[in-house]
Parts: C-alpha cells; sequence; structure tokens
C-alpha cells in the first residue's frame, strides 16, 4: 500500500468516527423537517388528549388471535397516533387502548363508543369513528380534509388491496366498515 492510500484510508476512518462521535452527541443528522415530508413522525404523547390509555395485554384480549371478530382494530399504515388529538364525546365511561409507544396499533374498550381523531400537524386532517352495529360488526368511518391539501387521509380494510375512502378528491367522505381491521394512512400528497 502507497502513503497516500494509507493516509486516504486512515481520513476516511477518522471521518467515520467523527460522525459517529456526533450522531451520539447531537442526535440523527437527519433534519426533522426532511422526515416530516416523508412520513409522519412521533415526537411525544403529550398531544393526545384523555381517553387513551397504554395497555398491551387488554390490546392482546381485544386485538389478538381469538379475539372477537366484531371488535373494531386500527393500524396506522402510515403516521401515528403522536401528535393526535382524540375526542370522545362526554359521559363516555370506556378509553381507547395503544398496545405500545409507536403509537401504530390502538382499539377501543367499547366498541358502541364513538371518537375522533384530529392529526394537527399533519394539515389537520380527522377520523371519526361512530354508530357501531352489535349484531354485525359494521361501524361508520367518517374522514374529514383539513386545512393544508397537501395532506390527506385515507382509510381501507383487510378486504382487497384498494383506498375503500379517501379525502383526495372529497373535502369529507363517510363509509360503513365490517371488518376487524382499519388501516389508516396518514400522508403527503404532494398537490397544492
Amino acid at each position: 500500500m502507497t502513503r497516500a492510500s494509507t493516509s486516504a484510508a486512515n481520513f476516511g476512518l477518522l471521518l467515520v468516527a467523527l460522525v459517529l462521535m456526533l450522531h451520539s452527541v447531537v442526535g440523527e443528522l437527519t433534519p426533522k423537517h426532511v422526515r416530516h415530508h416523508f412520513f409522519a413522525r412521533r415526537e411525544t404523547f403529550q398531544g393526545l388528549h384523555y381517553g387513551f390509555t397504554f395497555d398491551d395485554q387488554a390490546y392482546k384480549s381485544y386485538c389478538g388471535e381469538g379475539s372477537d371478530p366484531k371488535q373494531p382494530c386500527f393500524t396506522h399504515w402510515a403516521g401515528d397516533l403522536g401528535d393526535a388529538e382524540s375526542s370522545f364525546p362526554e359521559g363516555q365511561n370506556y378509553k381507547g387502548i395503544i398496545t405500545n409507544n409507536v403509537m401504530k396499533d390502538f382499539t377501543i374498550e367499547g366498541p358502541r363508543q364513538s371518537f375522533t381523531i384530529i392529526y394537527p400537524k399533519l394539515g389537520g386532517v380527522s377520523l371519526t369513528y361512530a354508530n357501531f352495529d352489535q349484531k354485525t360488526g359494521c361501524k361508520d368511518i367518517t374522514l374529514k380534509r383539513g386545512d393544508n391539501d397537501v395532506w390527506r387521509i385515507w382509510v381501507s380494510d383487510e378486504n382487497g388491496n384498494d383506498r375503500d375512502i379517501d379525502t383526495k378528491n372529497h373535502a369529507e367522505t363517510t363509509k360503513r366498515f365490517c371488518s376487524k381491521w382499519i388501516h389508516i394512512h396518514v400522508k403527503r400528497d404532494g398537490r397544492n
């Protein structure tokens, strides 16, 4: 090996060590605003209002193997509950249950309760759940476009690969779902 190639290799190792050292002190080098444009990120649990709690065991009993097929379970395929705000009507004694601190999957203790989730840092889009039918397991999901058109929300069920309802072409849209799993997508659309 020549002296020049040895010096170049040492310089490369020095740069790698410097980056690793800076990462441990400063944190991730990707600016937060860049990541924000690619996916909905979770920063804190503070934004989530009264009504949700972490409970892995309860979540598994409602959504795990062998659970009631009519119990609604929700998962974020894009976005999460990190900066979301929830609202439950007064007088409801039930609660929302989040499976873990990743905040992607959740359910509700009493499926007849209605609730709304608003994503204020993701364009203000929202999802409302209501009108659960105990006999069929069907429920209404309403999506609303927020104040920032580059964000949109859509929902799909466990049947097929399509977007069952979507705010792309509608400021507000409602559909009746009869599947156990509801997949929520909150993403930047890219249109202005």
